[in-house]
């Protein structure tokens, strides 16, 4: 037990994340600490300011990639600081209307990404800062967070061309981690003690996490112009891990049979059993990939073991029925091609299968590029997003207008800032994000209390604040409540350093923290995102792709011509499709008016696609692992069977629009009556 907790701890600090937190927490301290000494003390605590929030837009990407970003964050951050410097500086009204705009603004900016999008938040909360800094040269702060932005993307494109294919491995370890997480999942789908709607909705659950780590590697590796060159051997290698993970990905979904009929068909004695165990072994062959290279020793003894284990299925089964022995040799030979593809993993080589896509076509394969026409087309109340940016905008200025009628602006800025990170689209989301700060504020004060009253030595509380920021940059990612503790403490001691009221510290941070809360659910209810909508148009979509993926995999047994470029990208617009859809059901299940009511028909219908989404699947890899081998009456069988699902996912899609008018129908004469 213990072995093992260290292990995960291990693996945890060697995560891109952990690493980068030891990076930041570094290129933050240093240059400060000499600013500090050797210039001013405001300057360098606006330096690092600027580094800090800077620090916090860095996702993984490529060179490309971080240097869009530092385009993106330097204008945003030098505009916003000393937009808002000035209108504290001359105590003007107009920062109200600042926040109301930088509110809309950097808000609605996630249309063109998650990458602008995290600028556009760290946006808001430089300006939240400026108001807790109140600089009293806005020049002179405005440079200095600017430098101290710029001082880190500097330190942060150097890093990437020293090491450019740094955030590609990680992204690539952590699929297959994530695939290995979802073999485990699959174990419970041959236990029948497990019902078989939990196990749909944990796989379709985690479904979203695999298309997105699937959707970030090819973001950074397909639009590397090296891969269209034949002599860059090392970008075919990576190229070929990417392969192995989408063919991993549609062995682990594929099914012939949904798993009531194979549970049915494989009852009694120790068949399930069998594939259970065989299933954990690649389970621990994943861990093993992602672990640390001492513990690689022990490959061929689980290789063999799968091995005994899968022909002990074979030969208990030998006698068995024709379809019995039919779906035991198709699951047993799924399962060997897993252990292939896993020891592929390991093997420094290309890719040399026939469903080799061309370079020309990779592009493909990644989302395209908004635009300011994709921000243009979402300025409506259509638009979730166009919603979720009034009502931060609102929130913003409301907070703003409260902290500008205290004699004491600057303590506003805990309001400004709660709002920013708790404030979500979804209600349930916001709800969690304000327990978590909450409670995380209440420890961190109380941890900052006991600290100062222990500790008089300017020095050691300095030191327990860095250490406690570096904790704040560590725990940032993996868990927010963790890191509103230490980032509370971090801050709560480094003002009282730098001015010594812990009083009014200690109850600013509480008091302006619970009404900035306050406030995000408010504005959940009074702005609410029109969930139904975007459930709509994802549904309609994803039903569409469905029958797009049939009709190719239908057209292709029928032409006897296997087009295996256009077979990965049905597949990949499919798995995208439903992971957006499965998104927007759970936003509108989490609705705290209407989702309840609905949660029932929404689990169903994620099951039943779920289901239609592994058959297609397994059609697909059927045709492009074994060839045209299936007989045309059971072709046509299998294909009778998906389209009887997609009519049952149809009249479902249905019910939900049916809800919606309803609750219109329902609004109308509330409204009127106003």
């Amino acid at each position: 037990m213990v072995s093992a907790s260290l292990s995960k701890v291990k693996t945890f600090l060697k995560s891109e994340s952990s690493l980068d937190a030891l990076r930041n927490i570094l290129v933050i301290l240093i240059p400060s600490i000499l600013i500090f000494y050797f210039l001013d003390g405001h300057i360098a605590i606006a330096f690092a300011v600027g580094v800090l929030l800077a620090a916090l837009t860095d996702v993984p990407g490529n060179k490309n990639d971080k240097l869009s970003t530092a385009i993106y964050c330097l204008p945003i951050f030098f505009i916003t600081s000393i937009t808002t410097s000035f209108a504290l500086f001359y105590h003007s009204w107009t920062i109200l209307l600042l926040l109301g705009a930088f509110g809309f603004l950097y808000t609605i900016i996630a249309v063109l990404g998650f990458r602008v999008n995290v600028v556009g938040n760290l946006g808001l909360i430089v300006a939240s800062f400026t108001i807790g800094l109140r600089p009293n040269d806005p020049i002179q702060f405005s440079l200095a967070v600017t430098a101290g932005a710029l001082f880190f993307f500097i330190i942060c494109i150097i890093q990437v061309y020293l090491t450019p294919n740094r955030s590609l491995r990680y992204a690539v370890e952590g699929g297959i981690k994530t695939m290995g997480n979802l073999i485990r999942l699959k174990v419970d789908c041959y236990d029948e003690k497990v019902s078989l709607n939990i196990a749909y909705k944990a796989l379709s659950s985690f479904h979203v996490k695999v298309s997105d780590q699937l959707e970030s590697i090819r973001f950074i590796l397909l639009r590397d112009k090296k891969l269209h060159s034949k002599h860059d051997e090392e970008s075919k290698i990576w190229l070929a891990k990417l392969y192995h993970l989408v063919d991993l990905y549609e062995l682990l979904m594929a099914i012939d049979n949904d798993y009531e009929e194979i549970r049915n068909t494989l009852r009694g004695g120790n068949t399930l059993k069998l594939i259970r165990q065989s299933l954990h072994l690649l389970y621990k062959e994943t861990q093993r990939l992602t672990a640390t290279s001492s513990i690689k020793k022990n490959r061929p003894t689980k290789r063999y073991k799968l091995e005994e284990l899968l022909l002990q299925l074979e030969t208990d089964q030998a006698d068995a029925t024709p379809q019995k022995w039919t779906l035991i040799c198709s699951i047993s030979t799924q399962l060997r091609h897993v252990s292939d593809i896993l020891q592929k993993f390991e093997v420094q080589q290309e890719y040399h299968e026939n469903t080799l896509v061309d370079s020309k076509n990779y592009i493909d394969f990644v989302a395209p590029k908004s635009t300011l026409k994709t921000i243009i087309n979402n300025l409506t109340f259509k638009s979730p997003i166009f919603a979720y940016a009034i009502r931060m905008s609102a929130l913003l200025m409301a907070g703003g207008l409260i902290g500008f009628l205290l004699p004491e602006y600057r303590y506003a800025s805990w309001i400004l800032l709660t709002i920013i990170l708790v404030a979500r689209p979804s209600y349930t989301n916001t709800q969690k994000r304000n327990y978590q700060r909450i409670i995380g504020s209440i420890i961190g004060i109380a941890i900052s209390l006991l600290l100062l009253i222990w500790i008089d030595n300017i020095l050691v509380l300095i030191s327990i604040a860095a250490f406690c920021l570096y904790l704040f940059l560590l725990f940032n990612k993996p868990n927010y409540l963790i890191c509103v503790i230490f980032i509370t403490i971090s801050i709560l001691l480094g003002q009282h350093v730098y001015e010594g009221e812990i009083q009014d510290i200690l109850g600013s941070r509480f008091v302006f923290t619970l009404l900035g809360s306050i406030f995000a659910v408010l504005g959940c209810l009074a702005i609410p995102i029109n969930h139904y909508r975007s459930v709509q148009q994802s549904t309609n979509s994803l039903l569409q792709h469905f029958q797009s993926y049939l009709f190719k995999i239908q057209e292709s047994y029928e032409s006897k011509n296997l087009n295996f470029y256009d077979l990965r990208l049905f597949r990949k617009f499919t798995q995208s499709s439903l992971a957006q859809c499965y998104d927007a059901l759970e936003q509108l299940a989490k609705e705290p008016l209407r989702g309840k009511s609905l949660k029932e028909d929404i689990v169903h219908f994620q099951n039943l696609v779920y289901r239609i989404n592994a058959l297609l699947v397994g059609l697909s890899v059927n045709m492009t692992k074994l060839g045209l081998t299936l007989n045309p009456e059971l072709m046509d069988e299998k294909i009778r069977h998906i389209n009887n699902l997609i009519l049952q996912a149809e009249e479902l899609s249905k019910q939900f629009s049916k809800d919606r008018k309803a609750k219109n129908s329902l609004a109308i004469p509330y409204k009127s009556s106003e």
